[in-house]
């Protein structure tokens, strides 16, 4: 299938090409057949694509994501390509709409795993630096699935090829050598010179300046008839179907049609089935015929146009609206068209209500690029037309608003922000609710733009506008918006009451989402509070009240937020489940970029906090999910992973993309897990002061909120770096830093003070108490011991590893190896089940270094034994060592940092840094920790490292 993308004066067609290919399905399947490849995207797509409709009212499904339409296209196309190998062309994707772009990001993502092929042609003289394609496909670049293919001119042995495929034999000679000196090679000149030359209508002395030389040429020497039916057919854009064309050309039939097939004859147009209709061959014949007429010719054909669509339009609309039970406007295709036409007429009074016509049906269309651009096109002009409010059936402000929403919608909350500003400096007297209503959309702007405190203040403002009785639906609006921007920043208690407040409000009004959306606040504010099941009773009774009510968009934000609830208990069997559920209907609706993506990041940490990494990474995989929190949610757990693995290269450069997505959050819930990624990254290279500056410039921080979910990791973190630094210090001779010791006791300090609600919390601040008696070196053993117990019970398999790995170690340091055993073995047999590589590697050294006699485990993990075998002979020559190398090598297996190295073989740092460098390369490992291992498994880590100089 294929479709091509138009450029036309106000913006584009969105999805142009799309509706092309679903024309061309509908006239080639039964209906039958398109009932089953459509499934409920019928009536979502019949908004788009008429001949789609099916006359029958379809449930919306949720109106807030306007991404819901593109995953319905991938879920059909997935559909189509599940039958047979797919093809799809795209054909002039320089002028592509936004909403076509979102759509080849998807496909090319991999969002359709069956048998499919995209090909996209664009001419890359009309790529500016800044246009989007260009960025696109600098990142589809690095994908092997993608290739790129440069057209260059033709040579003389192509043309030929070229112009025998056309004739259907072999050229004369002399036919190549002048087609080809004329073309200079390029293919469309080929292919109109031959036509023009074939038919004697060009000399061999005249060469073409430009192709529009070449079209005209060609079109002279049509029959009248012929050359106004190109005329006609070029100032129709795109395509023309039959009754359209018939209409504007206002020829006899039989005059018509011999000038139809004279006009195909020579190549210059051809049949589109998919209308059925005409299109012009080349849009650059086109552009070329287009421009040839004259203005009054030009502006004619587009008025002509637009009254024989508005004509139709109407009557189909009024005919529809008589059966139909829900309300019927223009398709998409038709008010775009309109839009246009009256625009290139220049008549700006009928082009206003046009362009508002055709927002209003991108908007209703999940076009929301689309609907940005006519909006504001429509305010370009609404100074031009006298009583613009009554001819375009809206007020300024009203006008302002909807541009600001589609703005939202289309990824710019910047712009809507300004037009919403502008609507209200304009407000002036309008009646309070409609001052609330823009005070509360300007809030939600601000909090999407991290601006969370002057959101809540205009929500405040938005509240105060309102009298306290009766409840109004802004009421519960501005309430529900209010306990949402409350729980953003952590205040769950006041949320909690104000949602009570906009349940009350809801429930008087019959405003079903805003009390479902109250209702599930009320329940996040349960939980915090430590009514855990009362909390996920009512969440989950939210979850099916609105996918009762066909809320799609707000039973998946219930979903996700069961599914959190599950995890912040450690019940990750069950939020793996509540995830797959939310699933199916999140891929159903349209909305598996949004709220899909969050599901789908439930699910992998639910995984990973298991201890099954593979699976994990398997799901936070880059696929389809929609930018800013969505994918940067999912990059911080793959960061997250993939750093836990000791591959920490790769953590690094998701982080980065990470922080590409979440740079302007302020939300505890982003801040936290961004800082303590980028600190264990620290730590794990032996940068240590690093980690610390970043924790304690974290943790100093005041706008993050009381809640301390996402700050337990963080305390235990600042615990474990604080330990590290004091005992490289101990270790490198030095005094502990004071620094170390006063964090250490602040943190040990606010563990003891802040609230354990799950386990968890209390399992993180035992892991803050232990390694607080790690940097004192008093107690270990006892606390280590309590750090076990707590981290068990919270059901997560690394910080239990770890706790276990510590224990061993302060008992082995303490002198009872033999109690040693037993938990350094259930600690390397976790961290190799889980596949945590750098803490298996530290266990294992432990071990080694310990001599702990430990069995060999269920699962298969080789346990070293006390009475280790001799290291290998000449290992460190095997391994293309120098006896130098081997030296720094043991240190670096002893966990010496860079320094520590340079201090103990009295060379500089620099040097040290050399050798490890020329180590890592001839182990061929991209880490210290992976070095370590291969140093612990050929027994070099055991012999002792020579400190001569």
């Amino acid at each position: 299938m294929g479709g091509g993308c138009v450029e036309l004066e106000g913006g584009g067609i969105p999805l142009a090409p799309v509706i092309d290919m679903f024309r061309a399905l509908a006239a080639d399947v039964s209906e039958g057949e398109l009932d089953e490849l459509l499934g409920v995207a019928r009536g979502e797509l019949g908004r788009l694509v008429p001949e789609l409709d099916d006359g029958r009212s379809h449930a919306l499904v949720g109106e807030r994501d306007p991404s819901r339409l593109l995953e319905l296209i991938v879920a059909v196309i997935g559909r189509l390509a599940s039958e047979r190998p797919l093809v799809l062309v795209f054909e002039d994707v320089q002028w592509a709409d936004q909403a076509t772009l979102d759509l080849l990001a998807l496909l090319v993502s991999g969002s359709v795993t069956r048998p499919l092929l995209l090909v996209l042609t664009v001419r890359s003289d009309e790529l500016h630096r800044a246009h989007p394609f260009r960025r696109m496909t600098a990142r589809w670049e690095q994908q092997r699935a993608l290739e790129r293919l440069e057209l260059e001119r033709l040579g003389a042995v192509d043309v030929a090829a070229q112009m025998e495929a056309i004739l259907g034999e072999p050229p004369d000679r002399e036919l190549v050598d002048l087609v080809f000196e004329r073309s200079e090679g390029i293919p469309l000149f080929v292919e109109e010179l031959l036509g023009a030359v074939r038919d004697g209508g060009i000399d061999q002395d005249y060469l073409p300046p430009s192709l529009r030389d070449v079209v005209l040429a060609r079109a002279d020497l049509l029959s009248d008839s012929a050359q106004h039916l190109l005329r006609v057919v070029s100032a129709a854009a795109r395509w023309v179907p039959d009754w359209l064309l018939t209409t504007v050309a206002q020829l006899p039939e039989a005059e018509l049609h011999a000038g139809l097939r004279e006009a195909v004859e020579q190549q210059l147009l051809v049949v589109d089935g998919s209308g059925p209709g005409y299109a012009l061959r080349h849009a650059l014949a086109r552009t070329a015929i287009h421009e040839d007429l004259l203005p009054h010719e030009r502006a004619g054909l587009h008025r002509a146009y637009a009254e024989a669509i508005e004509r139709r339009a109407d009557h189909t609309v009024a005919r529809a609206a008589a059966t139909a039970s829900r309300p019927v406007d223009l398709d998409l295709d038709s008010a775009t068209m309109l839009a246009h036409h009256w625009l290139a007429a220049h008549d700006v009074p009928r082009a206003l209500p046009a362009s508002v016509r055709a927002g209003r049906a991108a908007a209703a269309a999940s076009a929301p690029a689309a609907a940005r651009r006519h909006f504001e096109l429509a305010l370009e002009l609404w100074s031009q037309v006298p009583e613009a409010a009554e001819s375009a059936s809206i007020t300024h402000g009203q006008l302002l608003e909807h541009a600001a929403t589609a703005a939202h919608r289309a990824g710019d909350p910047n712009r809507a922000l300004a037009l919403i500003d502008q609507a209200l400096s304009e407000a002036g007297d309008d009646p309070a609710p409609d001052l609330a209503r823009l005070h509360v959309r300007r809030a939600e702007l601000l909090g999407d733009l991290s601006r969370e405190e002057e959101g809540l203040a205009e929500l405040e403002h938005a509240v105060r506008l309102l009298p306290p009785e009766p409840p109004t639906p802004v009421h519960a609006y501005a309430l529900s918006s209010q306990a949402r921007a409350l729980a953003r920043v952590a205040d769950f208690e006041r949320a909690g009451e104000v949602a009570t407040q906009a349940l009350a409000a809801a429930e008087a009004v019959g405003a079903t989402e805003d009390r479902l959306g109250a209702q599930g606040m009320l329940a996040t504010s349960m939980l915090y509070a430590g009514d855990f099941e009362r909390a996920i009773e009512l969440e989950r009774r939210t979850g099916d009240d609105a996918l009762a009510a066909g809320l799609i968009w707000v039973g998946m934000r219930s979903l996700v937020n069961l599914s959190d609830m599950y995890l912040m208990l450690g019940r990750y069997d069950d939020a793996i489940s509540a995830v797959d559920q939310g699933m199916t209907l999140a891929e159903q609706a349209g909305l598996g970029r949004t709220a899909g993506s969050f599901l789908r990041g439930n699910k992998a940490e639910a995984l990973l906090r298991a201890g099954r990494f593979d699976e994990a990474m398997e799901h936070s995989g880059p696929g389809l999910e929609a930018p800013g929190i969505f994918a940067g949610n999912l990059r911080l757990l793959r960061s997250e992973i993939h750093l836990v693995s000791g591959r920490l290269a790769e953590a690094e450069h998701d982080l980065r993309e990470a922080r590409g997505h979440l740079r302007t959050s302020s939300a505890a819930q982003f801040v936290y897990p961004l800082a303590g990624l980028e600190a264990d990254l620290a730590r794990s290279r032996g940068d240590l002061e690093a980690a610390h500056l970043t924790l304690e410039r974290t943790l100093d921080r005041g706008d993050l909120g009381e809640d301390p979910r996402y700050k337990w990791p963080i305390l235990s973190l600042t615990a474990r770096t604080e330990a590290d630094r004091a005992l490289a210090a101990r270790d490198a001779g030095h005094p502990v830093p004071e620094d170390a010791i006063a964090r250490s006791a602040a943190v040990r300090d606010e563990a003891l003070a802040i609230a354990r609600r799950s386990p968890a919390d209390r399992g993180h601040q035992s892991l803050v108490l232990a390694e607080h008696a790690r940097l004192h070196r008093t107690g270990e053993a006892e606390a280590w011991r309590d750090a076990v117990d707590h981290t068990r019970a919270m059901n997560e398999q690394l910080p239990l590893a770890y706790a276990l790995y510590r224990h061993a170690e302060a008992l082995s340091g303490a002198g009872d190896i033999k109690a040693a055993a037993a938990p350094a073995a259930e600690a390397l047999a976790l961290a190799h089940a889980a596949g945590a590589a750098p803490l298996k590697a530290d266990v294992e050294a432990l071990i080694r270094r310990a001599r702990l006699r430990t069995a060999e485990p269920s699962n298969g993990a080789a346990l070293p034994a006390a009475a280790a075998a001799d290291p290998e002979p000449n290992a460190v020559e095997r391994l293309g060592l120098t006896a130098r190398e081997g030296e720094v090598l043991r240190l670096v297996a002893d966990g010496r940092s860079n320094g520590q190295i340079a201090e103990t073989l009295f060379i500089s740092r620099k040097t040290a840094s050399v050798h490890v460098s020329n180590i890592l390369s001839k182990l061929g490992v991209s880490t210290r920790v992976e070095a370590a291992a291969l140093a612990h498994r050929r027994g070099i880590a055991d012999a002792p490292a020579d400190t001569a100089a």
